[in-house]
């Protein structure tokens, strides 16, 4: 399924590359019940979960490689982050918080508190780690606001434009 997921991600941009577009890409790995494509089975020291997260990594990959290609890396904002933290009843299937307590269904960190790799080469610095708090609720003001659109007037939307903090100027 990770391949397949690729695969259509890879045809989307290729298809919308001379338009602005969202691409959201939730994979079903590595949530239970784990399966991983022969040619990353038994491939990482961390066992199927490990091998699983191989294939993410590598259909990142393929996705950084097509907007290169396409000419659109520059241009384009890639979020890697994660719902909420692993699911430790399903053991070494499940996922690690490492050093947090607890994990999904929680709200200890371990639960709530997941890692967010942001990648926009010429607006975010590479490498630089932000301590500020945010949540992915702040994406979508985020994302109306680095749209130039505005966002709608008849609901309250939960989340904070979080542009400045995306780009190192501040909260």
């Amino acid at each position: 399924l990770t391949r397949r997921y690729t695969e259509e991600a890879v045809r989307f941009i290729g298809e919308h590359r001379d338009q602005p577009f969202f691409l959201y890409l939730p994979h079903t790995m590595p949530h239970i019940p784990l399966h991983v494509s022969e040619p990353f089975a038994g491939k990482s020291a961390g066992g199927l979960y490990g091998d699983v997260v191989e294939e993410i990594d590598w259909g990142i990959g393929e996705i950084l490689d097509t907007l290169k290609k396409q000419d659109l890396d520059d241009n384009t904002l890639m979020i890697f982050t994660s719902d909420n933290g692993p699911w430790l009843v399903k053991g070494e299937h499940g996922g690690s918080a490492g050093p947090l307590r607890e994990g999904k269904g929680t709200t200890f960190e371990g639960g709530m508190r997941v890692p967010c790799v942001m990648r926009w080469p010429g607006h975010i610095e590479a490498g630089r780690v932000e301590r500020c708090m945010a949540s992915t609720l702040d994406f979508l003001p985020t994302f109306v606001h680095l749209a130039g659109a505005t966002p709608p007037e008849d609901r309250t939307l939960d989340g904070e434009d979080i542009t400045a903090l995306l780009l190192g100027q501040g909260r």
